[in-house]
């Protein structure tokens, strides 16, 4: 009797895509391609502390993002290295970069192991080819020999007929945000780049070029409007017939639902900030109820005595 098919990844399969010594990268290309729906998290807090906790909650990737927080090269460099250690190389560091032209922190994000690079606002593809000679050591690309990264022997161990250099080629995941109607309208070409493995939709940037209103986070990526549903449905067309899936947030389950059937396969369902303000917002709010109901019960048994 065959077993049911899996859809996520378990957690002893996370081990799968752990680099060959934790000072490289991640297979995050390996995973995308093995058609599993990726689970992710997220941080957005610069602090190793944090990092450290979000390291061992079992998601496959944690999503750090740069584009909109102030981070130092410093302390990414040490939040990436802190996810790949603390989670013993199981949990992948993707890392979206300040802007599409931001190659020197692609670099550093990448020497220090980071599996994947987001891209935000790319709109063509000979902006992309730049990107991609960021991301690839020739032949593939442009990128320069990080000489403080690998220790001869130690940590550049890898397996037979392989270098840390065609590893990380080979692992390594390209991701273009895609937010404007320019990218909207080149994304077939984008995407159908051989070094491109996924693609995001910036929504909340495409709405606004678009001149349409938001809803709040949880509903940036929702509306009815001809040309943003068109866009929607474009790029459910392109990510089937390249097969290359869409990354993106979605909030609770339903949000979830909704983006599986706008073609994500990478989904990052726990946003820390959002976390961390909601769920501190609902605890505090329930423990301000407990407390004037259980006073408010020992007040009226007093007066009941009374």
């Amino acid at each position: 009797m065959s077993s049911a098919p899996r859809f996520t990844l378990e957690r002893a399969s996370q081990a799968l895509y752990r680099p060959s010594t934790l000072q490289q990268s991640s297979n995050l290309r390996g995973l995308i391609k093995s058609g599993k729906i990726v689970i992710g998290t997220s941080l957005s807090y610069p602090s190793c502390h944090v990092a450290k906790t979000v390291a061992v909650t079992g998601a496959d990737l944690c999503w750090l993002d740069v584009e909109h927080v102030a981070w130092s090269p410093k302390l990414l460099v040490q939040c990436i290295q802190t996810i790949i250690h603390e989670s013993g190389g199981t949990m992948i560091p993707m890392v979206r970069v300040p802007t599409k032209t931001s190659f020197d922190w692609i670099a550093w994000c990448l020497d220090a192991g980071a599996g994947g690079i987001i891209v935000p606002h790319m709109e063509t593809v000979e902006e992309m080819q730049d990107v991609i000679n960021a991301c690839r050591f020739p032949p593939a690309g442009q990128r320069s020999f990080p000489p403080f990264t690998f220790i001869p022997g130690v940590t550049d161990t890898t397996p037979e007929g392989e270098s840390v250099f065609s590893l990380a080629n080979q692992h390594i995941a390209i991701i273009p945000q895609i937010e404007s109607q320019l990218g909207i309208q080149n994304l077939d070409e984008i995407v159908a780049l051989a070094e491109v493995d996924a693609f995001m939709i910036g929504h909340g940037d495409l709405r606004l070029e678009m001149g349409l209103p938001l809803r709040g986070l949880p509903l940036a990526g929702t509306g009815t409007e001809a040309e943003y549903v068109k866009a929607v449905e474009k790029a459910k067309k392109v990510s089937q017939e390249r097969g290359k899936p869409i990354v993106g947030g979605a909030v609770g389950p339903e949000m979830i639902k909704m983006r599986i059937d706008q073609g994500y396969r990478i989904i990052v369902c726990c946003l820390d900030l959002h976390t961390f303000a909601f769920g501190m917002i609902k605890t505090v709010s329930e423990g301000r109820a407990t407390a004037e109901e259980y006073m408010q019960s020992l007040h009226d048994s007093k007066k009941a005595e009374n």
